[in-house]
């Protein structure tokens, strides 16, 4: 009598995979949204077309960062290193990204910033949130150790690169979501820290 065994589906490899390609589309999309705030800086209400397309495009990115922020969850989640401060930094960083992404499709439909105190209550949460993530992503060795630096000094980074140049802070941003999504799309790596078996 033969026995079969049955070979799981690496399933969970997908949301990383899928990660990889968001945190690359992001970093293009907030590049280009510092392209466009050069090109017509945004004030308080849109006022031309290309206004409404640095809000439709930032939208998009915030969309990517969440599922970049899901993919890297993932890849993490399986290091005991990673544990409770990496879910903990995992869910306020996603809380904090959504609630921008709420407003801003928001402002969007009502021509214009609001929700301006939601918007300041996320950028603290994102602040926190993405400190302990990048601890977290530090401790956890899965991920290049440049993935959780960047993503602690990212925040208070931009806001300084903001006062010297508009939209600065989109690329800080690209430099912080690209590395993430070019980390996920490479070869698995063991909670050690080292490359996983091909034996």
């Amino acid at each position: 009598m033969t026995s079969k065994t049955t070979t799981p589906i690496p399933t969970a490899m997908h949301e990383p995979r899928l990660g990889g390609t968001a945190g690359v589309a992001a970093a293009a999309l907030l590049v280009l949204t510092t392209i466009l705030t050069q090109m017509a800086p945004i004030g308080s209400h849109y006022k031309s077309t290309t206004d409404y397309l640095h809000q439709v495009v930032l939208a998009l990115a915030y969309a990517a960062v969440l599922v970049t922020l899901v993919g890297a969850h993932a890849r993490q989640r399986p290091s005991q290193r990673y544990g409770l401060l990496g879910m903990l930094g995992t869910v306020l960083t996603l809380s904090g990204y959504g609630v921008v992404l709420v407003v801003d499709t928001a402002g969007i439909m009502m021509n214009g910033r609001v929700l301006d105190d939601a918007r300041l209550t996320a950028a603290a949460v994102l602040l926190v949130g993405s400190a302990l993530l990048g601890v977290a992503t530090l401790r956890a060795r899965v991920l290049p150790w440049w993935c959780g630096a960047l993503l602690i000094v990212a925040f208070p980074l931009g806001h300084f690169a903001n006062q010297a140049v508009d939209g600065a802070e989109g690329f800080i941003l690209a430099m912080v979501w690209g590395s993430f999504g070019a980390a996920l799309l490479k070869r698995p790596f063991e909670a050690s820290g080292g490359p996983s078996s091909t034996m």
